[in-house]
């Protein structure tokens, strides 16, 4: 930690103090109503789509029954008003009355995650009750939001509680409130009683997002949470000012900070595909913001977020998602149609906005692609990202995405994974190699260092080798060199990963024939002088699902199968030893019991187990380890 950190954490340190023990008035000034014309500005009632009106009425009646749909996949029951320190999935409640700045959210009971109930008080329930209240013209989900946000403050009082460890919950909240203030006023109901609940909300939210933010190497994508829920808040009601700082400010730090976040290419520096989409719409909530008031973004900003558009755009896949480093499967605003597609939705706003009519209708057109792209041609059908370190490839059916990156951002690189030369593969639109995910946060810290690790991920390594150390669940120690990358020919793309204890290389063909189409992986290990072992692993990871066999006469040659899209793994005889670890089906609990091996995440508190092949190298080095993807079942060419 560097020498300014470390006062600026002192400082934090006699701020959580001095707030703990007395707070600030916050009954004067007035919030009073919005500015006219400030963000967010509902599009015309009468033009919402048909499916939209349709799914926020169904989703309105399944919240009020306390059927809630979390992370986009999770269904939990919850309580009428909800009971805000719960977990619902393990359904563990942990009421406390201790300040926030004294509780550790990392330390939570076994199988409880602090992020489960964070969840719930994003609001995000709220806002789609409000938006089911104005586009159905029914004033009861409405009515019931309110009751809830009252309830709310009276569990919450600042800064007691779970959700008050955390300013970047802070600033979220600012962001949901203000869609949900912007809803009630255009229902046009008369509610006395919201006016003086903003006034116990909007005050305390701004002054904590703004005394205790995020800083340092602690920033990451909370800082951009943080900003654009204060930016949301003093835009729509500037005498919110006083408990924070100007909105010229804000939106200053605001403008670097995106410049820090997302990288020249677009990608974020994070290293972490779910929160390219999460910091991407907090960024675009805070430009509409800033617009809408008068504010000019520079044309830096302005460029930047359109470049990390086209990256998630880019990268990211149609359907089948498997996603690289951390993602616990956050959103913004539940703006989208579906909730349990929102990350496709963004997807087609994206690509072709006329197939994503609720965020087109929302949010209007997308930005416009940069042009030239910031991609370069890595041969063949390769695309490459070279700042941020990735590189993908539509051919054919198969579309594939090789990790080339660094770790992660700042120091602590805390989003990151330890999946450098990573190679994911999908086949007519289905997954068939895949990043196993992220599982939880806090909730299974042991699967947690799993699903992050080299052993993790299909990246030449050597097992037993800990290099970088995981040092919490958000810290790195010292991070690994940047991979290089180079054009072998016009089939092949090139890398080299070098690390203490040796180089790790792989070359990726795309082979394309009367007889074969699919992909040769070439993999090698060089140990450094000092190494004291010279043979590696590769580890290829399937979804689940998938079934996997080896043909009964060549073991070496492999024949899966998932969604009916069929493929075999070839294996040349330069590995030693091949071995296929066979799934059971079905989800698994938390804490996970057991061994780790093929467990895999799609989405955050879902772990499933896939057929994993784990390749072993003789201690001699080749000049290559070969394995081959091809499509189609084995005699079939």
């Amino acid at each position: 930690m560097r020498p300014d950190e470390f006062r600026a954490r002192v400082a934090q340190k006699l701020r959580q103090r001095a707030d703990a023990s007395r707070l600030p008035p916050f009954l004067t000034p007035p919030v009073g109503p919005a500015v006219r014309g400030a963000w967010p500005r509902l599009p015309t009632r009468e033009e919402a789509p048909d499916s939209l009106v349709a799914a926020l009425r169904r989703d309105a009646a399944e919240i009020l029954a306390g059927d809630w749909l979390l992370f986009g996949h999770l269904r939990v029951k919850v309580d009428d008003p909800p009971r805000w320190f719960m977990d619902p999935y393990s359904r563990q409640d942990l009421p406390t009355g201790r300040p926030g700045f004294r509780l550790n959210h990392r330390e939570l009971p076994p199988g409880s995650d602090i992020k489960v109930i964070w969840e719930l008080s994003r609001w995000h329930a709220v806002v789609r009750l409000a938006q089911a209240s104005w586009l159905t013209n029914d004033p009861a989900p409405g009515a019931k939001a309110i009751a809830w946000l009252t309830d709310w403050v009276r569990k919450n009082p600042p800064y007691f509680g779970w959700n008050w460890t955390s300013a970047l919950e802070a600033g979220m909240r600012l962001v949901s409130l203000a869609w949900v203030d912007a809803l009630l006023e255009a229902e046009g109901t008369d509610r006395p009683e919201w006016v003086a609940l903003k006034q116990r909300i909007l005050p305390a939210h701004v002054w904590y997002a703004w005394r205790h933010r995020s800083y340092g190497s602690s920033a990451n994508n909370h800082l951009l949470g943080e900003l654009a829920g204060l930016i949301l808040a003093v835009t729509r009601w500037p005498v919110l000012a006083k408990w924070c700082t100007s909105r010229a400010e804000l939106a200053a730090l605001w403008e670097r900070e995106v410049l820090a976040q997302f990288a020249e290419d677009g990608g974020n520096r994070e290293q972490a595909l779910s929160y390219q989409l999460f910091a991407w719409e907090l960024c675009w909530h805070a430009r509409a913001a800033l617009c809408a008031s008068g504010h000019r973004v520079s044309d830096a900003v302005e460029e930047r977020l359109r470049r990390a558009a086209d990256f998630f755009a880019t990268v990211q896949t149609p359907g089948d998602r498997w996603d690289y480093g951390d993602s616990d499967s956050a959103l913004a605003v539940p703006l989208s149609e579906s909730e349990t597609d929102a990350v496709g939705e963004w997807y087609r706003w994206f690509s072709a906005p006329e197939t994503s009519p609720a965020l087109r209708w929302w949010l209007g057109e997308p930005p416009a692609p940069v042009q030239p792209p910031a991609c370069v041609s890595g041969g063949g059908d390769w695309l490459v990202f070279a700042e941020s370190g990735h590189a993908v490839s539509w051919s054919g059916g198969w579309q594939a995405r090789w990790d080339l990156s660094p770790l992660g951002f700042l120091s602590t690189a805390a989003h990151g994974h330890l999946d450098a030369l990573h190679l994911s593969l999908w086949l007519n639109g289905t997954a068939l190699v895949i990043d196993p995910g992220t599982g939880a946060y806090y909730g299974d810290t042991r699967l947690r260092a799993f699903l992050a690790s080299w052993k993790s991920h299909n990246g030449p390594h050597v097992p037993g080798v800990e290099f970088p150390r995981r040092l919490g669940p958000f810290l790195w120690g010292e991070a690994h060199a940047r991979p290089v990358w180079q054009v072998v020919d016009d089939a092949t793309l090139g890398a080299d990963l070098v690390l203490p204890h040796g180089t790790a290389s792989r070359q990726v063909r795309r082979v394309c024939d009367a007889e074969r189409d699919g992909w040769e992986v070439d993999d090698v290990f060089r140990p450094s002088a000092l190494a004291g072992r010279r043979w590696f692993q590769v580890r290829w990871q399937f979804p689940p699902g998938t079934r996997v066999v080896a043909d009964p006469a060549n073991p070496r040659q492999l024949e899966g199968e998932r969604a009916g899209v069929r493929f075999t793994v070839g294996v040349d005889a330069a590995w030693s030893t091949v071995e296929l670890i066979g799934s059971t089906t079905g989800s698994v609990g938390f804490p996970v019991k057991g061994d780790l091996e093929g467990l895999c995440s799609s989405a955050f508190r879902r772990v499933e187990p896939g057929p994993l092949l784990v390749l072993t190298s003789h201690g001699e080095s080749p000049t290559r380890y070969r394995t081959t993807f091809l499509s189609g079942p084995l005699g079939k060419r």
